[in-house]
């Protein structure tokens, strides 16, 4: 039976009350860079390094694209992975100073096709800028859904395109709008904090099993969030 994502939605609504806009940042490219930042990361971590950003004028993308590898590599440091996350950051700052203006102009297909060329930028990774800076349509298959989805019973695939074909039906029918989309992800992952937290609390005060928090393009708690559910405009 494929999920019924309106209930799914309603319910945890109703737990969590609105989520807004969530992914944390201001204009479109913070949130990207946000996104590769986070990979396999805390947001805490991922934070320091978008402050160093900021505070060196470097979330603007043709700014960041133009500066040498190895100052992108000490400003980011606090995020880990110095090898990678500098050369990906300097990949989606060019492609978004040579192609976000055109994006408008680009398919929901293209968009993603294009992102997926981005050194650094993954499955989940484009669908979490599709949705977030750019306003179009995506659900993150992330961990935090495929076990809010096996907890209501479904045998969610693996694999996260896999996932994503399993899925689309399901969306299909629901027919969210965007806004919707981004709020059912961060009731989502709402959803997924929470219980991390009970497993936690129950590991110290039984000998129930616990699990750590799944990984993934996940900001915690601590992390701002829209007063208004939007999609922000490319910048």
């Amino acid at each position: 039976m494929n999920p019924d994502l309106r209930a799914l939605y309603t319910e945890l609504l109703r737990a969590h009350g609105p989520q807004g806009w969530w992914w944390p940042g201001e204009a479109p490219f913070e949130i990207a860079v946000g996104a590769i930042l986070v990979q396999r990361s805390r947001w805490e971590q991922a934070d320091v390094a978008v402050t160093a950003l900021r505070a060196r004028g470097l979330l603007e993308a043709a700014a960041l694209a133009a500066t040498p590898e190895e100052e992108v590599r000490e400003l980011v440091r606090a995020a880990g992975f110095p090898s990678q996350k500098p050369r990906r950051l300097r990949a989606l700052a060019a492609w978004w100073a040579d192609r976000a203006p055109q994006v408008p102009g680009l398919t929901d297909a293209e968009l993603r096709s294009e992102l997926r060329g981005v050194d650094g930028v993954g499955e989940e990774t484009a669908d979490a800028i599709s949705l977030y800076c750019f306003g179009r349509p995506a659900f993150l298959c992330d961990e935090y859904a495929r076990r809010a989805l096996a907890e209501h019973g479904h045998a969610v695939p693996r694999s996260y395109t896999a996932f994503a074909r399993w899925i689309a039906p399901s969306l299909e029918e629901a027919a969210f709008t965007v806004a919707e989309l981004a709020e059912l992800h961060g009731l989502i992952v709402e959803e997924g904090k929470a219980a991390a937290l009970a497993r936690s609390r129950g590991a110290r005060s039984g000998p129930a099993p616990s699990a750590a928090a799944p990984p993934g393009l996940t900001p915690s708690s601590r992390a701002p969030r829209a007063a208004a559910a939007r999609p922000p405009a490319a910048r």
